[in-house]
Order: C-alpha cells, then structure tokens, then sequence
C-alpha cells in the first residue's frame, strides 16, 4: 500500500491547474444541461505498466504517455453520451475509475515538458491532438504493441489495424443504418493487452484529460472532456 499512497499523494510535489468545471456533474446525473446522458460500460482496461496514454490511436499513437503513473492492474472504464435527439449521440466524457470514492477536486492531466505554469486563463489546457475522429485510454506498453501490429499488418496485407479489425468493432455500437458507431473495446490478437476507444465530442480538435482526488488527496480518476457539455456544447456544422 505505501507504492500505491505514494504514487496517488505525487500530485503534492507538482505544480496544479485545476479544472474550471466539476466532472461530477456528468458521472452522476441522467439529465446535463437540459440532455439526457448515456453511461455506456466499457469493461476493463488492462493497465501493465501504470503508464497511461491517452490520445488518437489512429493518427497520432505514440503522443507521450502522462507524466502520473497508476499502480498496475485492470481499471473500468465508462463513457458518457449526451442525447441530442434522433439518435444523435456525442460521448462527452471517458471515465478511467483508478480507485473508489468520488473526486472532490480535479486537476490537469499533463505530459513531460508540459508547464501548467504557463497556463494564463482558467479555461486553458494541454491537451491531446484529435484528426481520425477518435480518443483512446491504454497503457504505453498497449500502445506500442499495437504499433507494431499495425505495421506488420500494413506489411502483410496493405491495409491497416483499422480497415481489418477496428471498423466492424465500431460498428457494434452504431445507432441507426450507416451509422459508424461511437466506441470499441478492443484487445490486440495473442495478448491481454487492450484499449478502449470512442469518438472525440464534435470531432477532430485538441482534448483535456484531468486527474480526479478524493477528499482525502487520494487519485480516483482520470477523465477526458471533449468538450460538448459543462459550457462547452458547439453547433454541429
């Protein structure tokens, strides 16, 4: 327990920028900002190394993982989805609950190199790059493996992880004919290892992950706003 305390209270010896809205407003309502929201179970992430990466897994795999590592182990992960009508469905959050309890606070997730200090406004973040229309949690060891899948892939067959595997996976959450789905689980062939994608908000962008901490400074979860509620919801074009 005193890797597991001393990895969760790090946050006491980095500079923090705090989140400008409450996440818990997602988790635990049915009903935000006049929209119903979705939880959609997402099962188990498979965390080997506790170094965690979250980015696009298509366009962009090896962004750097973020600089907290979490202790070793399998993590369930949950997505939220606003209702826009007909059908019409926007994730709005990923949840990765590392521990029990409920965050009382929530800070910025950030990589090696990223200087919290410099953020001027308290909208203001570091985020990940979006251009496939895709975010993802895995772990860094997940993510290179499927790196090098997808290579041999594209070696053996002129086509891609996506095209061969990841299309039909998404296709299992679709929500009316021609629709491509919002989320896929996803486990690479002849290992444990796993990653949880979904669809990014409006689309290609640039997203924020944030640490959640319990009353008692302890990291209970890890989050991605993609940016459609809390005051953010933009016009689809």
């Amino acid at each position: 327990m005193a890797l597991f305390s001393n990895l969760f209270n790090a946050s006491k010896q980095q500079p923090e920028f705090p989140a400008c809205v409450d996440y818990n407003i997602i988790l635990e309502n049915e009903i935000v900002e006049g929209k119903p929201v979705k939880m959609v179970d997402m099962g188990l992430l498979n965390v080997p190394t506790g170094s965690i990466v979250v980015c696009d897994p298509l366009t962009m795999p090896d962004w750097p993982p973020l600089n907290r590592k979490i202790p070793k182990g399998k993590y369930p992960v949950k997505i939220y989805l606003a209702d826009f009508g007909n059908g019409h469905l926007r994730v709005t959050l990923a949840h990765l609950a590392i521990a029990p309890g409920r965050a009382a606070r929530w800070v910025l997730a950030v990589r090696d190199g990223e200087d919290v200090t410099t953020l001027k406004d308290e909208a203001d973040y570091f985020g990940f790059p979006v251009d496939a229309g895709i975010g993802c949690f895995w772990d860094e060891k997940t993510r290179d493996a499927f790196m090098k899948f997808d290579s041999k892939l594209y070696e053996t067959n002129g086509e891609g992880v996506y095209n061969l595997y990841l299309e039909n996976e998404f296709k299992k959450s679709a929500n009316y004919p021609g629709d491509i789905g919002s989320w896929a689980t996803y486990t690479i062939p002849g290992t444990q290892l796993n990653v949880t994608m979904f669809s990014s908000g409006w689309g290609d962008g640039r997203y924020p992950a944030y640490w959640g901490f319990d009353k008692d400074n302890q990291l209970v979860s890890l989050v991605i706003d993609f940016i459609v509620l809390l005051g953010n919801e933009e016009e689809e074009e």
